[in-house]
């Protein structure tokens, strides 16, 4: 099982930073600081946890990771290096099925006890997903973001804002 949730609110109130180059530092700036916006992966069940910030880190390689699905690549592998969320996925992908093997090195608790990578080793490191799903959740977590750049005062100058820009 795979899915993205988020929780907290949705609207963020803070300015645009005018030094702010790229998508990254935008998303760093406008949750820097901001805990109520969660962002929740099941992975087989369980729950990983991830700020905005955290979030900001990954987010030019989860947009290579779904540019690579575009373009039908069939073997790939992307690595996810914030201190938070560390781990290395290793995609095959065969019709409209991908499957999913995680190398997890680190995951962040916050606060939750029962968030450690050792619970998370527990689980299966492998899922299989139906491609369009996959994407699915993870671009309805870009839109969101899009939309929080935008309500911020950001716009599609910011480098890095092509893929959000493909986003409705």
């Amino acid at each position: 099982m795979f899915e993205i949730k988020t929780k907290g609110k949705k609207i963020i109130l803070k300015e645009s930073d005018p030094e702010d180059i790229e998508v990254r530092e935008a998303i760093y700036t406008i949750y820097n600081g901001d805990y109520s916006f969660m962002i929740l992966i099941n992975w087989n069940n369980f729950e990983i946890s991830m700020d905005g910030v955290s979030f900001s880190q990954i987010y030019d390689d989860v947009v290579n990771m779904l540019e690579f699905i575009n373009l039908c690549e069939e073997k790939f592998s992307i690595s996810f290096l914030d201190s938070c969320f560390t781990t290395r996925w290793h995609f095959s992908i065969k019709d409209e099925i991908i499957k999913v093997v995680a190398d997890w090195i680190d995951i962040a608790s916050y606060g939750n006890e029962n968030i450690t990578l050792e619970n998370l080793k527990k689980v299966s490191d492998t899922i299989i997903i139906n491609k369009n799903d996959f994407k699915k959740e993870w671009n309805n977590l870009l839109k969101i973001i899009k939309q929080d750049l935008i309500s911020a005062g950001y716009d599609d100058r910011l480098e890095g804002f092509e893929y959000l820009h493909t986003l409705n």
